[in-house]
């Protein structure tokens, strides 16, 4: 009989770094990643080689087993005989000396107990690795109590646009590391030798399978169509695992910020029209081919129609946006509108306008009374 090993944080000997239990969720978020890539690259990650690149991300949150804790203080003890910054540290309990020796700043800090931390591991990688495992086994446990705004905005994401697992797992890893510089920089050092092999690293950490990362990062996948991802290499270009990490630089500040609602998540790429005081014979100049565009619009819904598009052209304040409103009323529909400009009030660039914009009809593919209002589009697709 195969035997299971449970982890149990309560009844392990186990004590964690000072400040951990009060560290933000999205930190904890990038070590957990992180940890979990070496635990599932085995022996390909070399801690002897590796190891002060990873303390750079998980330092700060790294849980002690006990007898390794007790093993590295013995080392300390006759490495540091002599060294002033360590005096007294052998006569300190378990928690005041991590307080003075075990708060991460850096790998170059002579009185902390990573700046000897490579030189242990030459001699007892094991105890290395050991800590590290912990560490990710207890951060496993500690996230499951834990749900960060930014899992809560892809949760609502996918629910609006019908995103995978796998989809969601590459968007959350994306924003962790556009939020977190030194996650990126430890992905650049997870080399692989192609592409099958990189979705293979991120699809296990995502309990997916590599052909479900493999095509939500291709060319015209869902993903980049919408504008979620962009600037995909070829996957014969494919060399590290940050080549996988190409979430939009717009998507974090939309991951990040608290929304009441999942249409208050959704206003962020297109939102409902103000509705117009004016009526159709308010148009009097322009009456049938309003009416005209009135019928088009109702058969196409009564027909179920997969779309119609209406193109309106004129001079600027001649009416055209006002009409576009009038005519959707008359026709039954709920009009939204791409967003011209972010919740500051800043002008949106042509091409995130176009990304709300393809957002915009995955959102509303779903309702047969929509339809969508793309004002100012020479700003996006300018004449030739």
């Amino acid at each position: 009989m195969v035997k299971r090993l449970v982890f149990d944080p309560a009844n392990a000997q186990l004590v964690p770094s000072p400040g951990l239990k009060t560290a933000p969720v999205l930190d904890l978020m990038c070590s957990h990643f992180v940890l979990t890539l070496v635990a599932r690259q085995g022996p390909k990650f070399n801690v002897r080689r590796d190891l002060n690149s990873l303390l750079a991300m998980a330092g700060r949150h790294l849980v002690w087993p006990q007898p390794v804790l007790l093993r590295l203080r013995e080392f300390l003890t006759r490495r540091c005989k002599d060294n002033e910054f360590w005096r007294g540290h052998s006569a300190l309990g378990t928690t005041e000396f991590l307080e003075r020796h075990g708060v991460w700043r850096g790998p170059y800090e002579e009185g902390t107990l990573f700046f000897y931390l490579d030189e242990y591991a030459k001699d007892q990688p094991k105890d290395l690795l050991s800590a590290l495992a912990v560490t990710g086994e207890w951060l496993t446990h500690a996230l499951k109590k834990q749900s960060t705004l930014v899992e809560k905005n892809i949760d609502a994401l996918s629910g609006l646009l019908q995103l995978n697992k796998a989809e969601r797992a590459l968007l959350l890893y994306g924003t962790l590391a556009r939020y977190q510089r030194d996650l990126r920089t430890i992905l650049v050092e997870v080399k692989v030798n192609n592409a099958p092999e990189a979705y293979a690293a991120i699809a296990e950490v995502a309990g997916v399978s590599p052909s479900e990362v493999g095509e939500a990062l291709r060319a015209g996948s869902r993903l980049e169509r919408i504008g979620l991802v962009e600037n995909l290499i070829s996957e014969h270009n494919i060399t590290d695992l940050a080549d996988l990490m190409k979430v939009s630089e717009k998507l974090p500040p939309v991951l990040m910020r608290e929304y009441r609602d999942q249409s208050e998540l959704m206003a962020v790429f297109t939102r409902p029209a103000t509705k117009s005081a004016l009526a159709l014979n308010d148009f009097t100049y322009v009456l049938d081919d309003a009416q005209v565009l009135v019928s088009l619009l109702r058969n196409a819904v009564a027909r179920k129609e997969p779309g119609v598009n209406v193109l309106l052209y004129g001079p600027p304040g001649t009416g055209k946006t006002e009409l576009a409103r009038v005519v959707a009323q008359a026709a039954g529909l709920d009009l939204f509108e791409v967003e011209y400009a972010d919740r500051d009030g800043n002008s949106l660039s042509g091409r995130d306008r176009y990304r709300s914009l393809q957002i915009a009809q995955v959102f509303l593919k779903g309702s047969v009374q929509a339809a969508l209002l793309f004002d100012e589009v020479e700003d996006v697709f300018p004449p030739i």
